[in-house]
Order: structure tokens, then sequence, then C-alpha cells
């Protein structure tokens, strides 16, 4: 009986440690980059074309299980009869040209060393087979991408930390600034047990994480904004619910505004119904009400155009 309430005991702990396993343990600092404004002064100028060019490489085709990209669960899904299924998606890097601040990406595209030798950049058995990485067919590779483009690049912002958005990182020069929004690099998951080695890998040698800070939006349409560069050209949109940190972004391009909806909303069924995605969420409900936000920011602004996490 003591043996087992002992090994009981230490069964409890061991699932209370690994619980409270980050994301990653590199470290982070406040980001001094931009300001935080009303969704209403954001929504002010978004109309007007902007001074970027935005440019969406896709860095691979992929596949993933259709019950975490949508869920399964919600009437409308039921309605329509879907069933999961292996689903294709596609992994992007957004690139942003700004006249004055230069090169910037938005997530990170996918390196080519990530799919030919995972294990040597610290993704365990259990990630890669669970990730169906050797599954990724490249299509333009980040390293060539950011060569090819022949200015530095200035900062990466993150929509989120999840393998598929930093899949290119082993590829982004060393001294680059990497944002987040957030509490991102910070919050616990079980499943993290299994990723923080790899985040860790993957942002070795790199200067803190810095993380964007938000206001409240004193308008309530969506959680907080940020002028990132300070010329209402470029907009973080704090969207937490995916992860805790995650992000979406609006750009003001010389074509008119985009809406960069990072994992808020993975595919082109869920945005055009207004459903999250399923098992791969953190805060279902939290999610949901910042789809549902991003949804109606869309729609009152009819010329925008959106990007979504993995499909066109």
């Amino acid at each position: 009986m003591l043996r087992k309430s002992g090994l009981s005991v230490i069964g409890a702990l061991t699932i209370v440690a690994l619980s409270a396993c980050t994301q990653t343990s590199h470290s982070t600092k406040p980001a001094n980059l931009g300001k935080a404004i009303s969704s209403a002064a954001m929504e002010a100028l978004i109309d007007q074309p902007g001074p970027i060019e935005l440019e969406t490489v896709v860095g691979a085709d992929w596949i993933a299980d259709f019950s975490g990209l949508l869920n399964l669960k919600d009437p409308k899904a039921v309605a329509a009869g879907l069933r999961d299924h292996e689903e294709p998606i596609q992994i992007y890097a957004h690139l942003l040209r700004h006249p004055t601040q230069g090169f910037f990406m938005v997530d990170t595209g996918v390196s080519k060393r990530l799919v030919a030798d995972p294990a040597s950049l610290g993704v365990g058995w259990v990630l890669r087979t669970f990730a169906k990485i050797e599954r990724m067919q490249v299509r333009q590779d980040t390293l060539s991408v950011i060569k090819s483009e022949g200015v530095p690049l200035n900062g990466v912002f993150m929509t989120h930390l999840h393998l598929d958005h930093i899949s290119g990182m082993p590829d982004v020069p060393k001294d680059v600034p990497i944002y987040t929004g957030p509490g991102e690099p910070e919050y616990s998951s079980l499943v993290h047990m299994f990723v923080q080695g790899m985040e860790d890998s993957f942002l070795a040698g790199r200067p803190p994480l810095q993380e964007l800070q938000f206001a409240k939006d004193p308008d309530g349409r969506l959680e907080g904004v940020i002028d990132v560069f300070g010329d209402g050209s470029f907009f973080a949109i704090q969207s937490p619910g995916h992860t805790p940190g995650s992000m979406a972004f609006v750009v003001r391009t010389t074509a008119g505004p985009v809406l960069l909806t990072g994992d808020t909303c993975h595919t082109r069924w869920g945005w055009d119904n207004g459903v999250e995605p399923g098992s791969y969420i953190d805060d279902r409900e939290r999610t949901r009400k910042n789809l549902l936000a991003l949804k109606a920011l869309s729609e009152r602004h009819p010329k925008m155009i959106v990007k979504l996490g993995h499909q066109p």
C-alpha cells in the first residue's frame, strides 16, 4: 500500500511537472517596437492603399488531420456531413517590403534541413511521427527566399511558435530579431515535453524573443491592436486562443489591405463558415471569439484580402 501510494504521488508530481513545461526556455524581453492603438484608429486607415509590398511564399505542401484543422463537432460541420480525413495544407512565409523599414517576414516558411534531417535540429521521433514531417514537400525553402531578396532581413513576426510556423527558423540569420505575442514563449502544456527541446534548438544562439506589448482595445472590437512601425502601414492584432500569444496582422499594401489570420483559422471552409480549428487549439471559446472578430473586421472592409493559416 505504501509503495503504491508512493508511486501514485510520484506519478502525480510527474504529471504536474510535465504540464508545466513551457513551449521554449529561451529568454524573452518586452519589445520596444510599435504602439498600442484602438481598432477604430486602425480601421480609419486600412482601406487606403499603403506603402508595403507583400508577397506570400508557399514554403511546402503538407497534410494534416482534418479534425485538427476544423472543429468537426460544430453544428455547421455536422450539418455539412464533414468527416475526418487527411487534408492538404500549405506552409507559408509572408514577405513584407517597406520603403523605409526594409525587409521583414511574418512566419518563416520551411527550411530544407527540417525535412532532410529533422533529428539534427532537435526534432524528436515522437514529434516527427505525429507531425508527419516526412510528408512535407518543400517548394520554396526559406534560405533561398531570404537570399533572393538581396537585402538584410530586419525581423520576423511570428503568428505563434508552433512547428509549422517556425519550420524555416534554421535558415533565419541568428542576429535577426524575432517578435512574438505576449505570453507565447512561456505558456505551459503537456505537449511541450515533446516540443521544448526542438524550439530551444531552433532559437539557440539568438537574442531574446521580443514580446509585443498590447493594451486593451478601447473600442472592444478586438482584444488589442499595435501600429507596428508607427506609420499606419502594418498592424498586429492580439488574437489568443489557438495559443495564448497568437497574433494576426493587417498589412496596408500598395494593392489594398491584407489580413493574415495565422492559425486563428486554418482552412477556407472554416473561415467562410466561422468555425474554429479542431484539436489543434489551446482555448476553443477564445479562438472562436477572435475568429469571428477577424471575420467581422474583413466584412467591414470588403476590399480586404484574407490569407489563412494553411489554405489559400
